[in-house]
C-alpha cells in the first residue's frame, strides 16, 4: 500500500482548495460577462491569488472555462435528473422539475448568462456546443414530464413540447432580471417569489378539476 506523507496530503488538499477557489471565482465572473470577455487576471483578482497560480492549475484560460462549464453541467444534470426520477405523482414531478430548475438558476446565475450569451451569438467552442446539447436534452426530459402529467389526466391537454419551451424561456427570462444592473433589475428573492406566484397561477389553470359526485 502506498503511503502518503502528511506533507503530501496537505499539499494535495491545498491544491484542491485553490482549484475550487479559482473555479468559483470564474463562475462568478461568468454570471456578469461573456466567456471571451473574462481574462486570467480577472479570475486571479476575484480569487485573491496570483495569475501565475491560474496557469499552474489549469494551463490555459480555455481549460479553466471548460472546468467551470463542466461543473455547471454536472450540477444541472444532477439536480434535474433527481427531480425527473422522483417517485411521486406526475403532477408533483412536473412541479418539482420546475422548482429544481429555478433553484439551479438562482444558485448558479452563470447558467443564465451563459445560455443567454451562447444563444445570442451561437456556440463557438466544443464546450459551448456541449452545453447547448446537454440543456436541450434536459429540456426534452422536462417535456416528457409534462407529457406524463397530461397522459395521467393530472393536467389539461396541452402541447408538451410547446409548454416546455415556454416554461424554459420564462424561467430563464425572469432569472435574467436578477443579472440586470438597471431599473429592471430584481433581487434573487423577488425573482423566486415572482416565479412561485406565477407558477401557482399556472398550475391552477392546468390542473383538471375532478367532477363532484
Amino acid at each position: 500500500m502506498d503511503h502518503v506523507s502528511p506533507a503530501a496530503a496537505r499539499g494535495s488538499r491545498r491544491r484542491e482548495r485553490t482549484r475550487a477557489l479559482l473555479i468559483e471565482a470564474a463562475e462568478q465572473l461568468m454570471s456578469q460577462r461573456a466567456p471571451e470577455e473574462i481574462r486570467i487576471e480577472d479570475v486571479a483578482a476575484q480569487a485573491g491569488i496570483s495569475p501565475a497560480s491560474v496557469y499552474v492549475h489549469f494551463g490555459t484560460k480555455d481549460a479553466l472555462m471548460a472546468a467551470v462549464t463542466e461543473r455547471l453541467l454536472a450540477v444541472a444534470t444532477e439536480s434535474l435528473r433527481s427531480a425527473y426520477a422522483a417517485q411521486t405523482s406526475p403532477l408533483e414531478r412536473f412541479a418539482g422539475v420546475g422548482a429544481a430548475y429555478l433553484r439551479l438558476l438562482l444558485d448558479h446565475p452563470a447558467v443564465v448568462k451563459y445560455l443567454t450569451v451562447t444563444g445570442e451569438r451561437g456556440p463557438r467552442t466544443a464546450v459551448e456546443t456541449e452545453v447547448v446539447e446537454r440543456f436541450s436534452r434536459l429540456r426534452g426530459e422536462f417535456e416528457e414530464s409534462i407529457r406524463a402529467a397530461v397522459e395521467a389526466g393530472a393536467i389539461r391537454r396541452v402541447d408538451p413540447e410547446l409548454m416546455s419551451y415556454f416554461l424554459f424561456g420564462a424561467w430563464n427570462g425572469v432569472a435574467a432580471l436578477g443579472l440586470r444592473r438597471d431599473a429592471l433589475a430584481m433581487s434573487a428573492e423577488r425573482v423566486e417569489q415572482a416565479v412561485v406566484e406565477a407558477g401557482l397561477v399556472l398550475l391552477e389553470g392546468l390542473i383538471v378539476e375532478v367532477p363532484q359526485t
